[in-house]
C-alpha cells in the first residue's frame, strides 16, 4: 500500500551546525529514503505551473523512484544547469502547490533534485553534449551569476562563442557573494560552474565593464549581449550613524565571509530588514562568534518577504533553531555612536494600520524610545542594479520600468537591439531559479536574433512553459490559503 506520510527530511545538530560554515543544516537524503519519497508521486505534474524552470518534475521523479538519479540529472538539464546547487536553495514553489500538501505532506522536490545531482561528481560522465562547430557568431554575457552561466552553457553547446565578464575574481553571482558556504558548498558550485566552462565558455574574471572594458567595445565586437549584472548597489537607509565603521550592508557582509574574510562582529548584532538575506546575515554573524542576533522588521511576521511560501517557513524555522531572534513592527531611527562605533540602536515600535483595501501600513508610535546593545549592524534592506556602466549613450536607449527593471519583449531584448537581460535585474522574484527562466528565454531570444534557428539542435534548446504555462502567484495563493 502505496505511504503517502513525506519522508522525514532530518537536520544537523544546530550547535555543531553553529561552530563553522562546513555542515549543512540539511541532510541529503539515502537511496531507500529518496525511493521511498519519489514514489509517493501521483506523476500529476500541477508542480510545473510553480517552476520558473518549467522542469518535466514528474519525470525526474519518477526515475529517482525506479533508483534511476542519472536520468533525472540528464531530464533536469533540459532547462536548467544547476541542480546540485538548485537543489539547496532554491524557493521550491512547485512544493507549495503539490496535491498531496494536504495529505501527508508535500513531495521534497528540491530534496530530490540535490539527492539525484549530489550522485555525480562529474556530470560530463552521464550527460552528452557533443561539441558543436562554431557557427561564427559571438555573444558577450556581462554578469557570471546563475542568469549569466545559465545562458553561457546553453548558447554555447549550440556553438556561440560567449564570453563571460565578470568584475569579481570568481564566478557564481550571488550563488558566491550572498548565499552562505553552509547552505551551498563551494565544492558543489564550483563543479556546475566547472561542467557550465568545459563547453568552450570564455571567462575574464576581475574585469568591470565600464572600466576595464567599455560597453561600447563590447557592443561593436559582440553580435548580441546578455546583461546578468544583478542588483548589486545597496540600498542603505541613511540611518543617523550609519557612517560607523560597524555598520555595513548585508551584501557587502556576506560577499566579504563569501571571499575568506571574518569580521570581528562582537557579541550583538543588530540586522535591519525581514527577508532572506536578513536570515543568511543573521546565521553568519552566529557563525562568527555572535552571542546575540536580532532581526528587526519594520511589519508583522506575516508580512515578510518571500511569505506565504513553505521556503521562508523553512528559513526561518532553521534560524529560530540556531538562535536568531525577531523583533517585529519597530523603526530604528539612530545608530547611537560612542568613540566612532556604534553601540546601540534606538527605536520605536510601530502600529499596523489599514489603509483602503492595500497591507497595513507601520506607523510609529514615538512616545516611547525603545534600545538595544549593538556592535554590529547590518542593514539588509534591498538593492538596485546601477547601469552607469552602459555609458551615457546606451543608458539613454535603455526603457526602464518605474521600478527600474529593462522593458523587455517575449525573447528577453531590451529596447536596445541585440541586447538582451535577466535575472535579479530584471525580475521581481529575485531568486535563483527565476534568472534561469530568465535565461532560457533569453538563449531563443538571442539565437532568433542572430538568424541561427535553422542552424540550431532543438532538442538542446532550453524548454520555456512545458505544459502548463507558469505562474509567479499561483503557489504563494495556495501556500496563503493552506496558512490561514
Amino acid at each position: 500500500m502505496l505511504n503517502l506520510e513525506r519522508v522525514k527530511i532530518t537536520h544537523e545538530d544546530p550547535a555543531e551546525r553553529l561552530k563553522g560554515f562546513t555542515l549543512e543544516p540539511v541532510r541529503g537524503y539515502t537511496d531507500e529514503e529518496a525511493v521511498a519519497e519519489a514514489s509517493r508521486c501521483l506523476g500529476c505534474n500541477i508542480c510545473t505551473q510553480a517552476c520558473p524552470a518549467s522542469l518535466d518534475i514528474g519525470a525526474y521523479i519518477r526515475n529517482v523512484s525506479v533508483g534511476d538519479p542519472a536520468e533525472t540529472v540528464r531530464i533536469i538539464f533540459e532547462t536548467l544547469p544547476f541542480p546540485a546547487v538548485i537543489g539547496r536553495v532554491c524557493t521550491h514553489m512547485c512544493e507549495d502547490i503539490c496535491v498531496l500538501f494536504d495529505t501527508g505532506g508535500p513531495l521534497a522536490i528540491r530534496h530530490l533534485k540535490r539527492y539525484a545531482a549530489d550522485k555525480f561528481d562529474d556530470y560530463s560522465k552521464i550527460i552528452d553534449v557533443p561539441r558543436r562547430k562554431f557557427i561564427n557568431k559571438r555573444v558577450a554575457v556581462i554578469g557570471g551569476g546563475p542568469a549569466g552561466l545559465t545562458a553561457a552553457y546553453y548558447l554555447s553547446i549550440q556553438g556561440v562563442k560567449v564570453t563571460v565578464f565578470e568584475k569579481l575574481p570568481a564566478l557564481g553571482g550571488f550563488m558566491k557573494t550572498g548565499i552562505p558556504r553552509y547552505r551551498l558548498p563551494q565544492d558543489v558550485l564550483d563543479k556546475e560552474i566547472g561542467f557550465i566552462l568545459s563547453h568552450g565558455v570564455e571567462v575574464r574574471l576581475n574585469t568591470e565593464v565600464g572600466r576595464d572594458i567599455s560597453f561600447e567595445e563590447i557592443m561593436n565586437t559582440y553580435d548580441a549581449v546578455f546583461l546578468a549584472v544583478g542588483n548589486q548597489k545597496p540600498r542603505m537607509t541613511g540611518t543617523p550613524g550609519s557612517d560607523a565603521p560597524n555598520v555595513v550592508h548585508a551584501t557587502e557582509f556576506l560577499r566579504r565571509v563569501s571571499f575568506g574574510e571574518r569580521p570581528d562582529v562582537g557579541e550583538n548584532v543588530v540586522i535591519i530588514g525581514g527577508g532572506f538575506t536578513a536570515n543568511d546575515a543573521s546565521r553568519t554573524s552566529l557563525r562568527l562568534g555572535a552571542k546575540n542576533v536580532y532581526i528587526m522588521y519594520r511589519r508583522r511576521e506575516v508580512d515578510r518577504p518571500g511569505y506565504p511560501s513553505l521556503n521562508a517557513d523553512e528559513e526561518m524555522e532553521e534560524s529560530l533553531e540556531e538562535g536568531v531572534h525577531y523583533i517585529w513592527e519597530v523603526t530604528p531611527f539612530e545608530y547611537v555612536k560612542e568613540n566612532g562605533r556604534v553601540v546601540k540602536v534606538r527605536y520605536w515600535q510601530n502600529e499596523m494600520v489599514m489603509e483602503g483595501r492595500g497591507r497595513a501600513k507601520p506607523v510609529p508610535k514615538k512616545d516611547k524610545v525603545l534600545e538595544i546593545k549593538a556592535d554590529y549592524v547590518i542593514e539588509a534592506t534591498g538593492q538596485e542594479t546601477d547601469y552607469s556602466f552602459m555609458g551615457e549613450k546606451y543608458m539613454r536607449q535603455l526603457r526602464l520600468t518605474p521600478q527600474g527593471q529593462p522593458i523587455l519583449d517575449m525573447y528577453g531584448m531590451t529596447s536596445i537591439p541585440g541586447v538582451f537581460s535577466g535575472g535579479d535585474s530584471t525580475n521581481t522574484n529575485r531568486d535563483l531559479i527565476s534568472a534561469v527562466r530568465d535565461a532560457d528565454i533569453s538563449v531563443v531570444g538571442i539565437l532568433r536574433y542572430l538568424n541561427v534557428m535553422d542552424q540550431v539542435v532543438e532538442e538542446k534548446l532550453p524548454i520555456v512553459d512545458r505544459w502548463k504555462k507558469y505562474s509567479p502567484t499561483i503557489a504563494k495563493n495556495a501556500y496563503a490559503e493552506r496558512s490561514r
